[in-house]
């Protein structure tokens, strides 16, 4: 029952922004023409990040080695962005079920220990190809970032993790696009998954993303975060503790962090994620070998040890509430009881002579 009223006043909720348009996401250009992107640069002039994403003052990088920094200057002649040290970030893996008690879930039916729940996969921009493999960056209709996704989706299933995966086709890609995918988005929350992926592929370089892990050479993976959105907090809790999760068990497959100016539909779930795989110039199946090592990530952060004792210390707070309120209720009732017999004494005597009545 309580499940069921959490879920009407999360659609309430969802209802609310459906309809919107995708934010600021419909007011400007995210991505550069076919073939450019920024370079972000720290305070010394060294390169942090290629990226085919636009850059705006005040969005932010954490990188591979987790210093933070901001962008405070942009030249849009040379697309170039210079930065400042904001600091270094101690990560930290934030368990979901805490990420729960933030959104108010923290005593609503504990999973069951031997079942694993579901994520759910789509792509925004599905157009967009890996030219050493597609021989283009773009096709329209299904583009090479379907294979990606599909070997994504194909990787958690292996892991027993049963996937919502939409390839439903949000063309052309423009600046409506995110609008469009927007109603995918709200089909795939109707399915209730534990988390949502939008995967996308960058533009740079191929050294920007190439990295060999496990003696394979592969992609590696950049999340983008929507600074203007409403589960900034929780959705940046999220990223980090991927990364953190990420850079223990397979250093450097996730290259870092991009907190971009939009919100990349992440106001309608907190657990909400974009996934940049590799750029336009790696191979597709490179792009596929980081996205299939990157789903055992995603498998232990939600269904490993450490989320497994999460679900059991949330059960365990469930069950303790439901024994505190029962006996806060009979201590009640006993007061209750002494005070109307006339004292403790009293109300010794009429249980006395209950108990006998009983067994006569």
């Amino acid at each position: 029952m309580a499940k069921r009223l959490l879920l009407i006043a999360a659609a309430f909720c969802i209802l609310a922004f459906a309809h919107q348009p995708a934010g600021a996401d419909d007011l400007w250009d995210e991505l550069l023409p076919s073939g450019q992107y920024y370079t972000l640069l720290d305070p010394e002039g060294e390169v942090l990040v290629e990226t085919g994403r636009r850059i705006y003052l005040e969005d932010q990088y954490l990188t591979s080695d987790n210093r933070l920094y901001e962008v405070v200057e942009v030249d849009e002649e040379k697309n170039t962005a210079r930065t400042e040290l904001v600091g270094e970030i101690e990560l930290r893996v934030t368990p979901w079920s805490e990420l729960r008690r933030e959104l108010g879930l923290a005593v609503i039916e504990a999973a069951d220990p031997e079942t694993k729940g579901s994520i759910a996969i789509y792509h925004t921009h599905n157009a967009e190809s890996y030219v050493p493999t597609d021989g283009t960056d773009s096709i329209y209709g299904k583009g090479g970032i379907h294979h990606v996704g599909g070997a994504f989706a194909e990787a958690l299933r292996e892991q027993g993790i049963t996937v919502h995966y939409s390839e439903t086709l949000h063309l052309p890609h423009d600046r409506g696009a995110y609008r469009r995918s927007r109603e995918t988005v709200l089909e795939l929350i109707a399915k209730e998954p534990d988390a949502i992926f939008d995967v996308h592929r960058d533009a740079a370089p191929s050294s920007a993303y190439a990295i060999q892990l496990e003696d394979q050479w592969m992609t590696s993976i950049q999340f983008v975060v929507g600074r203007q959105n409403q589960n900034l907090g929780v959705n940046r809790k999220y990223a980090e503790s991927l990364k953190k999760l990420a850079d223990d068990l397979y250093p450097g497959l996730v290259k870092g962090i991009f907190f971009g100016r939009g919100n990349y539909n992440q106001d309608l779930s907190p657990l909400s994620l974009l996934l940049e795989v590799g750029a336009h110039t790696n191979s597709r199946g490179a792009a596929e070998r980081g996205a299939s090592l990157f789903a055992e990530v995603v498998d232990y952060y939600f269904y490993g040890p450490e989320a497994e004792a999460g679900r059991r210390s949330q059960g365990s707070a469930a069950w303790r509430s439901v024994f505190g309120l029962i006996i806060f209720a009979a201590a009640g009732t006993a007061a209750f009881y002494v005070v109307n017999a006339g004292g403790f004494a009293a109300a010794l005597e009429r249980l006395k002579a209950a108990f006998r009545l009983r067994n006569r």
